[in-house]
Formats: C-alpha cells, sequence, structure tokens
C-alpha cells in the first residue's frame, strides 16, 4: 500500500496524499509546479446518481459517489482539503477535467455546501 508523503515511479512529480472517506485507502495526487490535481473519487464531474447526467456526461461538480462513499465526514474534510489546494486543473475518476477560476469556484462552493448537496439523506453508508 502506497503512502502519504510517496511517490509513485512512474509519476515522481506528484505527491500522494491520503484521504480517506470515499474508500478507507483512497489517495489523490497532486503536482505542485502545475497545481495538478488527480483526485480520484473524492468528488467527480458528473453526478453518479444521476442516469441522464451519466449518459451525456453532463458536467458538474459533485462529492463522491453515493453507493460506495464509506465516511462521509471523512469525505467532506477530503475535499476541504482539495479545495485548500487551489488547484489549477483537476481529473476525477468520472467526467471530463476541468481548470481555472471555474474549478476553483465549484470546489469551494462544494466545500460550503458538502451536507446539503453531496450527503445523501439515505443509503447503506449513511
Amino acid at each position: 500500500m502506497i503512502k502519504e508523503g510517496e511517490t509513485i515511479p512512474e509519476l515522481p512529480d506528484f505527491n500522494v496524499v491520503h484521504r480517506p472517506g470515499h474508500s478507507p485507502g483512497h489517495i489523490f495526487l497532486f503536482r505542485e509546479n502545475d497545481r495538478t490535481l488527480i483526485a480520484g473519487d473524492a468528488f467527480t464531474f458528473v453526478k453518479q446518481d444521476a442516469l441522464l447526467d451519466v449518459l451525456l456526461q453532463k458536467q458538474s461538480i459533485n462529492g463522491p459517489p453515493n453507493y460506495l462513499t464509506t465516511d462521509w465526514q471523512a469525505a467532506k474534510r477530503s475535499v476541504e482539503k482539495l479545495a485548500a489546494l487551489k488547484p489549477e486543473t483537476a481529473v476525477s475518476g468520472h467526467g471530463a477535467s476541468m481548470k481555472g477560476m471555474s474549478l476553483r469556484h465549484s470546489l469551494q462552493k462544494l466545500m460550503i455546501h458538502f451536507d446539503d448537496v453531496a450527503k445523501p439523506d439515505y443509503g447503506r453508508f449513511v
């Protein structure tokens, strides 16, 4: 298992940051020199519980997928940490990448309203 602070040999410029929430061992990768973030499923760019959005790949920033996020408080803290990085470019496990002010503004909005827009009202892990 890769640990926080380590690097991946194939991606030596990216720092590994352990941020559980979506899943217990979840990590994201951040490259400081150009502020590029590989977020995994800490947040998504297509709402995973909206079939039409998935089919059309309608871009909007959302919390992690509801069907597999095991710890919503940790997931919220992960979004807060990601927003604090102020990434210039981000890719997620779902949806096309997002850049610039639109990305940073959307991440701030998700962070502020996380419990209302990301955390489900019911489900296996709520």
